[in-house]
């Protein structure tokens, strides 16, 4: 059964506010280089609020390779009375596996930001506070990798997320500041930083100094990489990330492209087809057959677009702020402001909500959070 007809069931019980977007504050925050998505009168919509049930819901996987080890559960997950969520979010091939809140000691001027994770809890259903200092969880969420804090770590951990133990712990030569893991959930990706990757950006550069791939299984280490950070991003995190495929890895730019490519040796490399043309997280569908881009420049409101890959025509427009994760190859998860009310400050009161392609049917996922407060909460996305 479709997505759509799964939504579409759902809005017999509950209907919604229209769902608008505008600047996101956390990427403005995050990505400073980058321009704004400009802020303009949002056109009323209609939405649907999800039904406190979850629905089950067929959904193609991408090209990526994932472990077949088990049916994947593609149920529609909700909680839009909360902010933070309460419940599990998911909807499609994607989940909410995680968020975090970030706290700035003292003045902020000198000290390095520090993050509370929150860890989708398998046993209660719900998200529970965890002491890592940085995390990242497998595709299929029933592992994690943890840091120590302070960052950087010596040490990277393997958790087991339904009892929440760690099981192996991995000795590093360099420190730790981020992870990532591969599509298949067999390999991990450690960026290595000389400092905390979390200090306040502004005159200070990055200290990325390089990588280790571990293997998930086996918990060798491969050897350290040198990779010093990108001169084009201002940003002091600067963590690496993995292509598609997983035979490349990626450093994130403060310009399109998005990304730089190198192999697992450290060594630069041709981008994959249209793998760094966007600056939405989203990126390529999983069908690779189209591709998230921002605000088209034109139209009543926040909007962000859908292009066909190949030929680069609009297959859609939405009234969103920003396209977080592609549910499926016809639904994307979003950031979406409150409606009407996207101008100024209005454009940081925002949440989580799934949206079709073409713009027309949006979900409520998350209450609204205020993202230019500094107890704000930022999701983490995961396949599952």
């Amino acid at each position: 059964m479709k997505l759509e007809t799964l939504i579409g069931r759902s809005l017999t019980e509950w209907s919604a506010d229209a769902t608008a977007p505008a600047g996101l504050a956390e990427r403005a925050l995050r990505r400073r280089t980058r321009r704004r998505v400009r802020t303009v009168a949002l056109a009323t919509g209609a939405a649907a609020l999800v039904a406190a049930g979850a629905v089950t819901a067929g959904v193609e996987r991408g090209p990526a390779p994932r472990p077949a080890t088990r049916p994947v559960d593609t149920s529609l997950h909700a909680d839009p009375a909360h902010s933070p969520p309460v419940r599990f979010v998911a909807a499609g091939r994607i989940a909410m596996s995680a968020y975090y809140v970030t706290h700035r000691p003292g003045n902020g001027l000198a000290v390095a930001s520090q993050r509370t994770w929150y860890l989708y809890d398998p046993a209660s259903g719900g998200y529970r506070e965890t002491p890592w200092a940085y995390l990242a969880v497998a595709p299929g969420l029933r592992k994690a990798a943890v840091l120590e804090g302070p960052l950087p770590a010596a040490r990277v951990g393997l958790l087991d997320t339904r009892t929440r133990k760690v099981t192996r712990w991995i000795p590093l030569g360099r420190r730790a500041g981020g992870l990532s893991w591969s599509a298949d959930g067999r390999r991990l990706l450690v960026t290595t930083y000389a400092q905390s990757p979390d200090l306040p950006t502004g005159p200070r550069s990055s200290t990325r100094t390089g990588f280790y791939v571990v293997d998930a299984k086996t918990g060798h280490t491969g050897s350290f990489r040198p990779l010093p950070q990108d001169t084009d991003n201002f940003n002091v995190r600067q963590d690496l990330g993995w292509s598609r495929s997983g035979a490349l890895i990626w450093s994130p730019t403060g310009t399109v492209p998005t990304k730089t490519f190198y192999d697992l040796r450290g060594r630069p490399r041709a981008a994959p087809p249209h793998e760094a043309d966007s600056d939405q997280d989203a990126g390529l569908s999983p069908d690779g057959r189209y591709v998230a881009t921002g605000n088209p420049g034109s139209g009543p409101g926040p909007l962000t677009t859908v292009k066909d890959a190949a030929s680069g025509r609009t297959v859609g427009v939405q009234p969103v702020e920003q396209l977080s994760a592609w549910a499926d190859d016809g639904h994307l998860i979003a950031v979406a402001c409150k409606p009407k009310a996207c101008m100024g400050k209005g454009e940081f009161y925002n949440r989580l909500v799934l949206v079709s392609v073409d713009g027309k049917t949006i979900t409520p996922l998350t209450g609204y959070r205020h993202t230019d407060r500094g107890d704000s909460w930022t999701p983490v996305f995961t396949s599952r």
